[in-house]
């Protein structure tokens, strides 16, 4: 995790909170698309202040990250897509993004994770007053991630918890017991496509001004799951990790999805080299 920002950084934060609505997205220009996601070129440090101009900005917004198994999930699952398209930003959670995007031609400026952006959010937070809530995991996940947070951050606004287990129909009062605790930031850790879903469809009930879905973070953050170690999360190989410690779980998700997702990139470049020779054939 990053350090904290210095004094001259936060004045320049403050400065840029009035920043005109065009700010406020990313331009065509700043964004790759990978299998029909539109994926915002951000390095961590320009996410955060996108994330900043929008908790300033009013009204509600959230932010979503991809993976490969994502990616072959919203090629799939149209609601899932939609939910994407509809985020203010999206991230390349995955190496295999990145690596993806420079295939196709435009190179992504660095890997921007969930849970990076989720620990940095919570550092920023605490330095700007912004209230928190969780959403998600087991309730001995949460309750073990808000006692790790409350020793590590004592100034963090915790708004309130509650854990991820409950019916379809209970969205309505779980987005009314978050918009009533006035948190400025939700996280959510329900997996995907839960997490995407049900901020796309309950972002407005819930009153916050920035939600991002961060499948399981609660369990890294809280110290119940260890992540991978550094050099395999540089190296792209988190992934891998997760494969050895839940072999029987995982193997289909990274054998068949990791396929897929080759098949779909592989689509999108021969489709963008026949689309080139057509131009090239009519000028």
């Amino acid at each position: 995790m990053k350090s904290a920002e210095s004094k001259s950084e936060a004045e320049r934060h403050e400065a840029n909170s009035d920043s005109p609505p065009h700010l406020l997205t990313s331009s065509p220009l700043q964004k790759v698309v990978i299998a029909g996601i539109r994926v915002d070129n951000l390095s961590e440090d320009e996410t955060l202040d996108r994330i900043e101009r929008l908790v300033s900005s009013g009204g509600s917004h959230y932010m979503a990250v991809v993976n490969a198994v994502k990616v072959v999930a919203a090629s799939r699952d149209s609601e899932l897509m939609r939910a994407l398209a509809k985020a203010d930003l999206v991230t390349a959670d995955g190496m295999s993004v990145v690596w993806a995007a420079r295939l196709v031609g435009r190179r992504l400026k660095e890997r921007v994770t969930g849970i990076d952006i989720f620990e940095r959010l919570l550092e920023r937070a605490t330095a700007r007053g912004w209230s928190v809530y969780f959403l998600g995991a087991r309730e001995h996940a949460v309750e073990a991630l808000v006692e790790r947070l409350i020793a590590r951050h004592p100034r963090l606004r915790i708004a309130g918890y509650r854990n991820g287990y409950f019916e379809t129909n209970e969205s309505d009062s779980v987005a009314g017991a978050i918009k009533r605790s006035s948190a400025d930031l939700l996280f959510v850790a329900m997996g995907s496509p839960a997490q995407e879903r049900w901020i796309d469809e309950n972002l407005e009930k819930a009153g916050v001004k920035f939600a991002l879905g961060v499948g399981g973070s609660f369990d890294h953050v809280s110290g119940l799951v260890p992540r991978a170690p550094a050099w395999m999360q540089r190296a792209g190989l988190e992934w891998l990790h997760r494969l050895v410690r839940e072999p029987r779980r995982l193997w289909r998700r990274y054998l068949v999805g990791n396929t897929l997702f080759i098949f779909l990139i592989a689509k999108q470049i021969i489709k963008g080299k026949t689309d080139r020779d057509a131009m090239a054939g009519n000028s």
